[in-house]
């Protein structure tokens, strides 16, 4: 009859541990990058939208997206006779980034407007979300119109 020492279970174990602890951190890394991922995704959704909404002339105005990079981190669809700043703009949602994510691009805010009809830009407009981890999301519109 052989059983397992005291001595063998304990090594057995402290190598499970170190396992299982190496595979919680490779895990939690994974998570929050889909988290980025995600969250990219859904912000290059939203500027697809209102370029579609400009190309269709929803009510004959132009449509955007407004980053801004505070304290709260958001994103906010409108749409406008002119630019975001006129008098005349329409906030049509805003969006909160969650959790530690945040903005690196722009610095302070940024505008994307789409123009009615054609659904360009005037210039290229990068936006960049980060994580604290270090990991960084690019998004890029181009002035005719291709959003990557």
């Amino acid at each position: 009859m052989s059983a397992f020492t005291l001595l063998e279970a304990l090594i057995v174990v402290a190598i499970l541990s170190v396992l299982a602890f190496a595979g919680f951190g490779l895990y939690r890394n994974f998570v929050k990058s889909s988290e980025l991922d995600l969250l990219t995704k859904e912000i290059i959704f939203g500027l697809k939208n209102v370029q579609v909404k400009a190309m269709a002339g929803d009510k004959g105005l132009k449509w955007g997206i407004h980053f801004v990079n505070d304290s709260s981190d958001y994103y906010e669809f409108f749409s406008t006779p002119a630019d975001y700043s006129s008098a005349s703009t329409t906030i049509d949602n805003v969006f909160y980034l969650p959790g530690a994510a945040y903005f690196t691009n722009p610095t302070t805010s940024s505008t994307v407007l789409f123009n009615k009809i054609r659904g360009t830009i005037a210039a290229t407009t990068t936006v960049s979300v980060s994580s604290p981890d270090g990991d960084i999301k690019t998004i890029t519109v181009t002035p005719i119109g291709n959003i990557y």
